[in-house]
């Protein structure tokens, strides 16, 4: 079974009020028919000869199919796998294709199928609780996790997951005590050093931060998440030089990512340089224009620089993008 994680960065569904009609049973096409009909005929000469009652062979199918991005088929084949033998592993397997799709009602079944069938396998417990984060049921999750961390007590991707939920509710020494135990589970992981890294400077412990951003970059010295990170609280403790020196490094890494572009144009404008603060947050919003904080801190960059038109037209995105943050922009950019 397949386990997700999900990763840190710095930086509705709509009901039908109306039954669906139900097709009659004669009319009904079954999923490896459906499939059949619409695959081309030189492919269906290629393939083996399908058998609807194989259930492991249908699901197998399903894994090829959603290693292709074929998300539709992969579909089709666990459902039929699943009308040949109800069984967890392809519950679980659509349900992740179902997430992969965004169609978090239907994953959210699928799941809840692969727990009742098998509720001594870890896996369908860990997709569901980060699903149930997805729909902002954070506390539903983190239940999910911690019975997956009882199943599975040695595996430190569990205790990383389960603190990533602590963190996105701002359960910091929640989220701390369990990357503290990834990495003591697993002293070569590099996420939870990474994520502890993290918790530490949402915590204002810059330098503990620095010092496990050190250590997931001993284990994957191109690691642009913790360069950026570690660049980060540099810039909390004003080491501008060697801050510059990280994000410098992970935008060669990763040269489209804004927000790397936003970080480096902060620690230019935390070491006094404004201009390529603004420079940084331009290319920023180049890259996301939906992105409000670049607007936020260009507006900053051209106040310093006394550019106030420059400085009112990005603060006035900044708000249109998130109206609901204020906090940080100075009151003559308000409107009245």
């Amino acid at each position: 079974m397949r386990k997700l994680l999900t990763s840190l960065v710095l930086g509705m569904f709509v009901g039908c009020s109306q039954p669906a009609a139900v097709p009659d049973d004669d009319q009904t096409e079954s999923p490896l028919e459906k499939i059949l009909n619409e695959m081309p005929s030189d492919s269906r000469v290629l393939e083996k000869e399908i058998d609807l009652k194989d259930a492991v062979d249908l699901r197998q199918r399903g894994n090829a199919l959603f290693a292709q991005g074929d998300f539709d088929q992969a579909i089709a084949y666990y459902t039929a796998s699943i009308e040949a033998k109800k069984d967890a592993k392809s519950y679980f397997n659509r349900g992740v294709v179902y997430m992969s799709k965004n169609d978090l009602e239907n994953a959210l079944a699928d799941y809840d199928s692969a727990v009742k069938l098998e509720p001594k396998e870890a896996s369908p417990y860990i997709n569901r609780g980060l699903l149930l984060q997805r729909m902002g049921k954070t506390a539903q999750g983190i239940n999910d996790l911690t019975e997956a961390m009882k199943l599975e007590p040695k595996d430190a991707t569990i205790a990383v997951n389960r603190g990533l939920l602590y963190l996105s509710i701002n359960l910091l020494d929640r989220a701390l005590a369990d990357f503290n135990h990834a990495a003591e589970l697993d002293a070569t992981y590099t996420d939870a050093f990474i994520n502890r890294g993290y918790a530490k400077h949402r915590l204002k412990r810059y330098r503990e931060a620095v010092q496990d951003f050190d250590l997931a970059l001993k284990l994957d010295p191109m690691n642009a998440l913790a360069l950026s990170n570690r660049g980060n609280a540099y810039t909390q403790i004003k080491e501008y030089d060697k801050a510059l020196a990280d994000l410098d490094q992970a935008i060669r890494l990763e040269s489209r990512d804004p927000n790397l572009y936003n970080n480096r144009g902060t620690a230019h404008g935390a070491k006094g340089d404004h201009k390529a603060a603004a420079a940084d947050f331009g290319r920023a919003i180049e890259m996301a224009p939906e992105f409000a904080s670049p607007y936020r801190n260009r507006g900053w960059a051209y106040h310093t620089l006394d550019q106030k038109d420059k400085a009112r037209s990005d603060f006035a995105m900044a708000l249109q993008l998130e109206p609901e943050v204020r906090e940080g922009i100075p009151a003559e950019y308000l409107p009245k």
